[in-house]
């Protein structure tokens, strides 16, 4: 999980894996007061969310996988931890969201409760040869790829948002390729989606 999350933060890189995506409410995050030395939340609906703390210089210092769809209480010690500026992040199928935490010199904890990044992830549904990709909460514009493993590009194009939304449905034909990778790229993060058509 570590490599996972360095790729998705040093390259901006993040493969979504072929399931569908869940159409359940997607978690949110609520802080409690903060401690000294402790940063204390509650995520609800946590189920398939991971949680990392990591810093720019340490790289990861924590994870867990939380697979509750009740509300689970975290509480994170910062006491042995330098000095400096921290991030929370939580991942789900669905979005990131990403938090920043200040400790200082005296151990005190400060933390962010609005993210610094939300990221809303494409959603992609298959029906046979069919792919339809749906873009939420799109602020400009994605570039989107279609290509096989061959590097053959069949589709490359940037659409702009409408309403704040971006849909599209590939017809993908397995004469062709067994398998296609749908790529989009949204301020300079890019989401790869592997579809298998045999």
């Amino acid at each position: 999980m570590k490599k996972v999350f360095q790729s998705a933060l040093m390259i901006g890189f993040l493969s979504i894996s072929a399931s569908m995506m869940s159409k359940d409410k997607d978690f949110s995050l609520s802080f409690g007061k903060t401690e000294a030395e402790t940063v204390r939340f509650e995520v609800s609906n946590a189920k398939n969310v991971s949680v990392v703390i990591y810093n720019d210089t340490y790289g990861e210092l924590f994870s867990e996988d939380l697979d509750s769809d009740k509300n689970v209480i975290k509480t994170y010690n910062f006491k042995d931890l330098d000095a400096g500026i921290y991030y929370l992040l939580l991942e789900s199928d669905r979005k990131i969201e990403k938090y920043k935490i200040k400790v200082s010199a005296d151990k005190k904890v400060i933390i962010d409760k609005k993210p610094v990044a939300e990221i809303t992830k494409p959603e992609f549904q298959s029906d046979g040869n069919k792919v339809k990709l749906v873009l939420s909460d799109l602020k400009n514009t994605a570039r989107i790829s279609v290509s096989d493993f061959s590097g053959n590009v069949y589709y490359n194009s940037t659409k702009p948002a409408i309403d704040g939304k971006l849909e599209i449905t590939f017809d993908l034909n397995p004469k062709t390729a067994d398998s296609y990778i749908i790529s989009v790229e949204e301020s300079g993060k890019v989401f790869n989606k592997t579809i298998n058509l045999k």
